[in-house]
């Protein structure tokens, strides 16, 4: 009987191991699934991202970071503001995010702050004015020596009334001078800027959560370049940060200086850059001095710049809108296209996702169309969306990118289990 009880104990031991658990289960959330008026091309490629925001879901405490660059398409944070609004809604306030020192032009504008500032000389990257390409990551560098003062507040709204740290961006350098910050009623820190070397530095506070003033003054001792000041809450949520440059031709972003560039964005450490450029290289197309194998060299140049900062960084190229116009050139549909496949050609060299926002307008003709409709949704300028459009447009992309969460998320929890993965 022991021998016969042994040799079933054997048998056991023997027995096959039990097969990899069934994966997690997924069941996105109501509001998530929805039919994209026009769905993304090469989701794959903003995986990072989508995992990012997943793990919000699961409970991380984390902040995901969005750059957001491009020209007048992004300006006065309309289309931005809409994505920062949805996405913070749904994963969570991350914070107004990093805010540039001034209102330098009537395009830039931050709506979940107030942003109030005096005194403050500037070089904007359009005019290629700072022979040491140090434009900060907004693109736009500010100095004084003294009297030059900043002040954002958090606004007493739902999102982006919060912050738990703060975070004055400047340079440090030879001859730089000294400045005041100062949160809320606290004691005034002071912050020096003067270096042996030049090199980027960050005085970060941390605040108990909650709405905050931040003022930021030049006392002195010494010229003093900033650019910006950073407002983030401790977490879950996003932060979509922007960056609009009007009137820029693509190729601009090439004016900062590399190390510089990759310096600001591996700060920063976003889960994911959106470019929005092209609509400003369409006259340069008119005129004959662009053709679609250029604009593709020029774009990918700038792409990978940017990029080097953090190379894992998810990637997301929107298209041109239609156009009619670009300064005195008439544009046509052919002119709008070399752009339009030219960014798309551009997205799959560099593993960039790819949102089609002209085919989504309705191609060409539709910017007319859409300055008749009732109520306009274009300028009367025949080139730009008006914030009716824009705000349209950007609920189109984040019905793109949520749809592109929910699929990735369910074919993760559809896929087999590795062996070598198994716990």
């Amino acid at each position: 009987m022991e021998a016969e009880a042994e040799a079933d104990a054997g048998e056991v031991a023997q027995a096959e191991p039990a097969g990899p658990p069934p994966p997690p289960a997924y069941e996105p959330r109501e509001g998530d699934v929805v039919t994209p008026h026009q769905p993304l091309e090469n989701p794959e490629a903003i995986a990072g991202f989508l995992d990012a925001l997943a793990a919000i879901d699961a409970g991380e405490q984390r902040v995901v970071r969005v750059i957001h660059m491009g020209a007048s398409m992004i300006g006065s944070d309309d289309l931005p503001a809409v994505m920062r609004e949805r996405f913070q809604t749904r994963f969570g306030d991350g914070g107004a995010g990093l805010v540039l020192m001034s209102r330098y032009s009537d395009n830039y504008m931050h709506r979940w702050v107030k942003l109030e500032a005096d005194g403050w000389n500037h070089c904007y990257i359009a005019y290629k004015c700072l022979p040491d390409g140090h434009y900060g990551l907004g693109g736009t560098a500010f100095w004084a020596s003294q009297g030059a003062s900043t002040t954002i507040s958090t606004r007493k709204q739902q999102l982006g009334s919060e912050a738990a740290r703060i975070e004055l961006w400047y340079l440090a350098r030879p001859g730089g001078g000294r400045v005041e910050i100062t949160v809320d009623d606290a004691e005034p820190q002071l912050v020096d800027t003067r270096a042996e070397i030049m090199e980027d530095r960050f005085h970060s506070i941390e605040v108990e959560r909650g709405p905050h003033k931040v003022k930021v003054r030049a006392v002195g001792h010494g010229t003093s370049r900033l650019y910006g000041v950073m407002l983030e809450t401790d977490g879950p949520g996003v932060v979509w940060d922007q960056f609009s440059k009007l009137g820029v031709f693509t190729k601009r972003v090439l004016e900062w200086d590399a190390d510089h560039l990759a310096a600001q964005v591996g700060h920063r450490d976003p889960e994911l850059i959106v470019f929005t450029y092209g609509g400003n290289d369409l006259r340069r197309v008119a005129n004959g001095k662009l053709d679609q194998a250029q604009y593709v060299k020029e774009y990918s140049a700038v792409i990978q710049h940017v990029r080097r900062g953090k190379p894992d960084a998810s990637c997301l190229i929107t298209a041109i809108t239609d156009r009619g116009r670009s300064l005195t050139y008439e544009i046509l549909p052919e002119h709008v296209e070399v752009i339009v496949e030219g960014q798309r050609e551009v997205a799959k060299q560099n593993g960039c996702a790819f949102f089609n926002t002209y085919a989504a307008m309705g191609g060409g003709g539709s910017l007319k169309r859409w300055k008749h409709a009732s109520p306009p949704l274009a300028a009367e300028d025949l080139k730009h969306l008006n914030h009716r459009g824009r705000v349209r447009v950007g609920g189109w992309m984040y019905d793109a990118l949520i749809t592109a969460y929910v699929e990735r998320r369910t074919q993760l929890a559809a896929a087999p289990v590795a062996p070598g993965n198994q716990p």
